[in-house]
This record gives structure tokens, C-alpha cells and sequence, in this order.
């Protein structure tokens, strides 16, 4: 019997047990790796958010301070008007309280589109802060469950992926490298059986030649109809053992 054949199927009966492990799990792993990366994007919005309304903050005071002195400006201007004597100081006095009254008013413009600007942000904080509060608490409970589930398995687990590091040291770097090729093609399914000559994976007819061949357990062939690997009736007694017969169940019976 072809040791490496045995292997190689032996390898497919542990990795399909991990596959079905895995798929036990659900989307749950998925859900936690989403929530947790959905998680930390919303924080790093949430920081820029408290970064933009710091600067809002300070622009905001800035503007104030600088609408409180042009104020006072204009008033100088004014009062200055009354005790001008000529016509040049005049002249020019009116052109600063103009240029301060424009400025004034393009300050107050400012801090008015700054002010709305800041609520909008404080706003839009809070409830992105509530939402990554909530998304926290349920990324939490979703961590927990997930560790019970894998707690669950992960003794299993452990014990299989040992077993599939052994059985790799016992495989034909040929078979192996064809293996890890058909397999991601096939749904994780790469090496079958031959049962009552057809083709354990797609249940096509294998040539009679082949199937003589198949029962020394010597060699393999790889179906024309579904590209998988099929290994003789000698080595999946081995690792199967005998098939199981179908009980029949009588009218009586029923």
C-alpha cells in the first residue's frame, strides 16, 4: 500500500474536522473582527471630531477677544470724530472707523459661521460618542461568547492541528503540493474515496482499468469529471473503516 496515499487521506479526514470546527462558529469571528474594526475606525473619527472642536474652541475665543477690540476701536474712532479740527483729520479718522467697522463685521461673520460650525461638531460628538459606547459594550459581550465558543473547542482543536503536523512529515512533497491545490478548489474537499466504482466527491463512473488498479492501494487517480483526488477501497478501510449497511425498515416495524 502506498504510505503517502494513506496519509494524504488521512490528512483530508483531519482537516475536514477542522473546517467543520470552524464553520460550527458561524459568522461570529467575522461579526468580532467587523464590530472591532468598525470600533476603531469610529474612534479615530471621534478623536479628529474632539481635535476639530478644540480648534473651533479656540478660533472661537480667538474671534470673541478680536470683535471685543475693534468694538472698542470703533468707539475711539467715534469719540475721536468730535474733536478733530480739520477737514484732513476728519477725512482721516472716518476712514479708520470704516476699516474698523468692515473688519468688525467680517470678525462677527466669522465667529458666527465658527459658532455654528462648533455646535454641528459637538453635535455630531455626541452622538458618535454614544454610538461607539454602545458598539463597545456589544463588542464585549460578542469577545465573550466568541471565547466560550472557541473554549469549547479549542482542546479539539489543538489535538487535530498536532495530528496535521505529523501526517505533513508523512506525505510525498508530490502529493502534497497537489493536494493544497485541489483542495482550495474544491470546498476544502480534495481527496475521496472510490465507492462501488464511481467517484466519491461528484459520483461519476470510474474507468474499470482504474478501478482494478484502485483496489491495490498503490496508486491514485484524479477524476476526469470533478478534477479530485481518488484513493483505492484499501486505504479508506483503513482510515474509515468498513461501510456502514443501510438497516431497512419494514412496514411492520413502522
Amino acid at each position: 500500500m502506498n504510505e503517502s496515499l494513506l496519509h494524504l487521506y488521512e490528512l483530508q479526514k483531519i482537516d475536514t474536522k477542522l473546517d467543520e470546527l470552524i464553520e460550527n462558529r458561524g459568522e461570529l469571528p467575522e461579526r468580532v473582527d467587523e464590530t472591532r474594526n468598525e470600533v476603531g475606525s469610529h474612534r479615530e473619527e471621534l478623536e479628529r471630531l474632539r481635535a476639530t472642536i478644540t480648534e473651533l474652541e479656540t478660533r472661537g475665543r480667538s474671534l470673541s477677544a478680536e470683535s471685543l477690540e475693534l468694538r472698542d476701536k470703533v468707539e475711539q474712532y467715534k469719540a475721536q470724530q468730535f474733536d478733530v479740527k480739520t477737514t484732513r483729520e476728519y477725512d482721516a479718522i472716518t476712514f479708520q472707523l470704516e476699516d474698523a467697522n468692515k473688519r468688525l463685521n467680517r470678525s462677527l461673520e466669522e465667529s458666527g459661521r465658527t459658532g455654528i460650525a462648533l455646535e454641528q461638531a459637538r453635535t455630531e460628538e455626541g452622538l458618535l460618542s454614544e454610538k461607539v459606547e454602545h458598539m463597545e459594550k456589544e463588542l464585549v459581550d460578542s469577545e465573550a461568547t466568541l471565547k466560550a465558543v472557541l473554549a469549547e473547542t479549542q482542546d479539539e482543536e489543538k489535538h487535530l492541528q498536532n495530528d496535521r503536523k505529523k501526517m505533513l512529515k508523512l506525505i510525498s512533497a508530490p502529493h502534497l503540493s497537489m493536494y493544497n491545490r485541489v483542495r482550495p478548489a474544491k470546498n476544502g474537499i480534495a481527496v475521496v474515496p472510490i465507492r462501488n466504482g464511481v467517484c466519491g466527491g461528484c459520483f461519476n463512473a470510474i474507468p474499470r482499468q482504474m478501478v482494478l488498479e484502485l483496489k491495490l492501494g498503490e496508486k491514485h487517480t484524479v477524476c476526469e469529471y470533478c478534477g479530485r483526488i481518488v484513493v483505492g477501497e484499501p486505504i479508506s478501510l483503513l482510515v474509515d473503516g468498513p461501510p456502514v449497511a443501510a438497516v431497512q425498515v419494514t412496514a411492520e416495524e413502522e
